[in-house]
C-alpha cells in the first residue's frame, strides 16, 4: 500500500487551471497552477460577500449545459444555515451572488453538489444527514425546486459517473450508488448496489483523470481508489485529514488538508501537488481545489 502521493512518471503539465474554495474571504478563486496565487492573478472568482449562509464556500465544480455552456456549481455555510447555487461561469470574470441563475436554502450544512446531465437533476448532499433532490420544470435552473429527500448520515460528497449512469456518495462509513429515474421534476434516487464499508467519515470523491475506470474517496485519514465496475477499495495514500484528492491527467496529484482539525477553520493555506511544487495563499483557509474541467472522467 501507498503511503504517500503517486509520483513516479509524473511531471509537471504547462500548464492548468485550479479552482479552490477559500473559506477566510468567502471566495473562489480560479488560478493558474503554475502562477503565483496571488490577486494580481485571479482569473475567475466568485464572491459571497460572507452574507449570512453564503460564508464559507465548501464545493466548487464546472459542468457542461446545451443553455448556458459552462456552469459553476457551489455550496455554502455554516451549521444550519447554507446555500447551494449555480452561476453562468461565461458571463464575466468575476461574479458575486446578483449573478446567481438559481440558489436555494440547505439547513443541514451543505457540503457537495453535483448535476446529472440529461435528466435536470441537481443532488445536494447535506453533511449533517441527507441528501436533498431537486428537479427542473424545464432547461432554466430557476425552476429547480426540491423534490426528494434522502436519509444519509454525513453526506459529504456526491459525484456523477457517466460511464456506469451511476451517481456516488460518500459520507461516516459508507460508499453508496445510486440510479437515476425519472427526468426533470419526476426524477428520483434509488439505491443501486451494496454499501462500500471505508474507515470513517467519507469526505471526497473525485475522478482519477489518469485512471478513468477510478474514482478517488477520502475519508479522515485516507485516500482510496475505487474500481467503479468491480467497486473494490484500495488504500492509496495515507494521510491526516484530506479534504479534497485528485489526480490530472497526467499522474500528478492535487490535495488539500486540515491543518488543524480542532479549530473552526476548515483548511489552511496551501493546495499540495505531488511533482511542481504546491501553491500557498497567504491567510488563505483552503477547503477544496478542484481542476477546472467540466469532465466526468
Amino acid at each position: 500500500m501507498d503511503t504517500s502521493p503517486e509520483t513516479s512518471g509524473a511531471a509537471a503539465p504547462a500548464t492548468y487551471k485550479v479552482a479552490i474554495t477559500e473559506q477566510h474571504a468567502g471566495r473562489i478563486l480560479l488560478f493558474d497552477r503554475n502562477a503565483q496565487w496571488t490577486d494580481a492573478n485571479v482569473r475567475w472568482s466568485f464572491s459571497t460577500g460572507n452574507a449570512t449562509g453564503w460564508d464559507h464556500p465548501f464545493e466548487i465544480r464546472f459542468r457542461d449545459t446545451q443553455r448556458y455552456g459552462m456552469i459553476a456549481l457551489m455550496t455554502f455555510g455554516k451549521p444550519g444555515e447554507g446555500r447551494a447555487a449555480i452561476v453562468n461561469v461565461s458571463s464575466k470574470a468575476h461574479l458575486t451572488r446578483a449573478d446567481v441563475l438559481w440558489s436555494a436554502r440547505i439547513t443541514t450544512y451543505p457540503h457537495c453538489i453535483e448535476r446529472v446531465p440529461g435528466t435536470g437533476t441537481v443532488v445536494v448532499a447535506g453533511s449533517r444527514d441527507r441528501l436533498h433532490v431537486f428537479g427542473p420544470s424545464s432547461s432554466d435552473p430557476a425552476t429547480l425546486k426540491e423534490v426528494q429527500t434522502l436519509a444519509f448520515t454525513k453526506a459529504h460528497a456526491v459525484l456523477w459517473d457517466d460511464q456506469n449512469g451511476l451517481l456516488w456518495v460518500t459520507g461516516g462509513t459508507v460508499i453508496r450508488s445510486y440510479r437515476v429515474t425519472g427526468t426533470m421534476r419526476d426524477a428520483r434516487l434509488v439505491e443501486q448496489g451494496a454499501d462500500i464499508a471505508i474507515a470513517g467519515n467519507g469526505h471526497d470523491i473525485q475522478p482519477d483523470y489518469s485512471k478513468p475506470g477510478t474514482l478517488l474517496v477520502s475519508d479522515s485519514h485516507h485516500v482510496y481508489s475505487l474500481d467503479k465496475k468491480t467497486r473494490k477499495v484500495t488504500t492509496l495514500v495515507k494521510m491526516a485529514y484530506p479534504k479534497s484528492y485528485v489526480r490530472h491527467a497526467n499522474g500528478q496529484s492535487m490535495w488539500t488538508t486540515d491543518t488543524n482539525e480542532d479549530d473552526s477553520a476548515w483548511g489552511g493555506p496551501t493546495v499540495h501537488f505531488s511533482v511542481g511544487g504546491d501553491r500557498t495563499r497567504a491567510g488563505a483557509q483552503i477547503y477544496k481545489a478542484r481542476l477546472y474541467t467540466t469532465q466526468f472522467h
